[in-house]
């Protein structure tokens, strides 16, 4: 199972962290603010009060052997240089080191220091929101480009037992020039799903396309599914 340390507790690096421990992984969480380390004991494997702007601790936990290391903390951009520096200098590679960024300054400059996994959390939330305004029966959705991305939705009642082909939605591209690229049923998934796979009540489709096309898609979903309410008594 991977080992993962996350430099900052804060509401980025917390989220981070409970959710790859929810996930079964291994986690390292530090933060010099012994409140948060507090919090998070049960909630990540091993909560550690510590200075990450010191070479010696890092080395002490044994940060270089952690297969990914990311750099959460957010408020001080030194502190999330300095450690981003230190653990280049204890050999961790670029490649296994994700740093948060406040803005694009802060960014760039992490990419030049050779980091190229850099997240942005307050811009890439305004993005996906910005996304999803339009598309608000997918709500779980990624933008791959500004209008390109791929998106979770739950078809209605009224699909089940239908194939793709029968909903216009099989071979490739479909008649919403979206692409089907996994369904998702129960604990399974189906990569590429064939054309005459039926639907069953439950399912998830993973479509990725232009964010034009996959409004139409879903107003068409949207359609169909309120064809399927009751009619009100005349």
């Amino acid at each position: 199972m991977p080992q993962i340390a996350i430099i900052g507790l804060g509401r980025f690096g917390s989220t981070l962290a409970k959710a790859l421990h929810q996930m079964g992984h291994n986690v390292l969480g530090i933060d010099k603010d012994q409140r948060l380390v507090e919090e998070h004991r049960g909630a990540v494997t091993y909560p550690v009060r510590a200075d990450a702007t010191s070479e010696s601790v890092l080395r002490e936990l044994g940060i270089p052997n952690y297969d990914m290391v990311v750099v959460a903390i957010g408020t001080d951009m030194t502190a999330n240089l300095m450690a981003v520096v230190l653990l280049l200098n204890l050999g961790v590679k670029e490649d296994r080191i994700i740093a948060r960024a406040e803005n694009q300054i802060h960014a760039d400059t992490l990419r030049r220091m050779g980091i190229w996994r850099v997240v942005l959390p307050e811009q890439e939330m305004g993005a996906r929101l910005a996304h999803t305004l339009f598309l608000p029966s997918m709500p779980d959705y990624i933008s791959l480009t500004a209008t390109y991305g791929v998106g979770l939705m739950r078809p209605p009642p009224g699909y089940a037992d239908k194939t793709l082909r029968e909903l216009g939605l099989g071979g490739g591209r479909d008649k919403y020039k979206s692409t089907v690229i996994a369904l998702r049923r129960g604990r399974n998934v189906i990569l590429s799903p064939d054309e005459d796979e039926r639907l069953q009540e439950g399912d998830y489709l993973m479509l990725a396309g232009n964010d034009a096309d996959l409004e139409r898609l879903m107003s068409a979903i949207a359609g169909e599914a309120l064809k399927a309410l009751p009619r009100p008594l005349p």
